[in-house]
């Protein structure tokens, strides 16, 4: 009875322990890299660190493409990230599977190599292609490049009007599918057209974020690039907020500031 009316009293004036909001766990991720043409052993490690600056995310690496045409691959997943170069006429079972289980509903971000892996597989690919939002099968030379925003988007609202990279492959665009939005453009020498270099996607019940901005660390390097991947990442997911911030419990390193 005494320890009753003490907590009373306590909860009276204000003394009481409170019970603290859980915080959400972090984002768990599956990272799919490997392959030529690129420093993914470089590249892999020193991205995720600094998207972890951006969004409260954990990250487990996959470098067996092969993996990816188990139909769980990524059920134990919040989202999936493909960073990776890969070439092989066999691999249908993969592209088909990724497209499935975005279109299932899982969200997913695609970085620069990965729009041009599986090529040799021709029409073929084309779901892979949808599920991504873009196709491509030739790039520019590396050069420097400037990007344009062509649309409002939390994503993309703190990137730089007038961002340049010294030195990137520009991807040009064969075709820009019906369900995506382009958020940035760059312009090509070579075609004399503007191509997307950023952009979003809905396939099926998922959610897509892609750039084929990132050939190397002339791009990585840049501190807006990892914010960017974090950006779409937290969109995907639906942990970014209208005005371009991490939903509370979602922020990295940095927001913990």
């Amino acid at each position: 009875m005494v320890i009753r009316m003490l907590l009373l009293l306590l909860t009276v004036l204000g003394l009481a322990p409170v019970a603290r909001a859980k915080e959400p766990r972090p984002l768990r991720v599956l990272w799919c890299t490997g392959g030529g043409y690129h420093d993914y052993k470089g590249l892999t490690p020193y991205l995720t660190g600094k998207m972890q600056k951006y969004a409260n995310v954990q990250f487990d690496v996959s470098t067996d493409y092969k993996a990816w045409a188990d139909k769980g691959f990524a059920d134990k997943y919040d989202a999936v990230v493909f960073f990776f170069s890969q070439h092989d006429p066999t691999a249908k079972p993969v592209v088909d599977n990724i497209a499935a289980t975005i279109h299932a509903g899982k969200p997913a971000v695609f970085i620069h190599g990965s729009l041009h892996s599986f090529r040799e597989l021709g029409p073929d690919r084309d779901p892979y292609c949808e599920a991504i939002g873009l196709t491509s099968v030739v790039h520019d030379p590396l050069r420097p490049l400037e990007t344009k925003k062509v649309a409002d988007s939390p994503i993309t609202r703190f990137w730089p009007d007038d961002w340049k990279t010294p030195s990137d492959e520009l991807y040009q665009n064969v075709k820009l599918w019906p369900n995506a939005t382009a958020l940035l453009t760059a312009y090509s020498q070579k075609s004399k057209k503007d191509h997307v270099v950023a952009w979003t996607n809905h396939y099926g019940q998922g959610r897509v974020f892609g750039t084929s901005l990132g050939h190397d660390r002339n791009t990585a390097g840049m501190e807006v690039y990892p914010h960017l991947l974090a950006n779409g990442l937290l969109w995907v997911c639906g942990e970014l907020d209208d005005n371009g911030q991490p939903r509370s419990g979602f922020g990295g390193a940095k927001a913990a500031k």
